[in-house]
């Protein structure tokens, strides 16, 4: 059996090989990080502006039922008895 010198020689030999692949690794989901924090800031963008876009149409469709009704009473008074 190795002694605890032996495998911590080996431990950190394997480290050293290692080093790269894990520095690549924890860039890469550095970047992740970044790039999911920007997304999930330009979807609560989104949906805000969604929210807002569907108020002004519910305003938009208020507005043209009115208007609608005000055409057919202005139609009704012109309209010959």
């Amino acid at each position: 059996m190795p002694t605890q010198e032996e495998r911590l020689t080996e431990l950190e030999q394997t480290m050293t090989e290692y080093r790269p692949v894990l520095q690549s690794m924890a860039y890469e989901l550095t970047m992740v990080k970044g790039l999911i924090v920007n997304q999930v800031e330009i979807t609560r963008q989104l949906k805000q502006d969604m929210q807002e876009s569907k108020q002004d149409m519910a305003d938009l469709k208020k507005r043209l039922a009115r208007i609608e009704e005000q055409l057919a009473t202005i139609l009704t008074l012109l309209k010959p008895s």
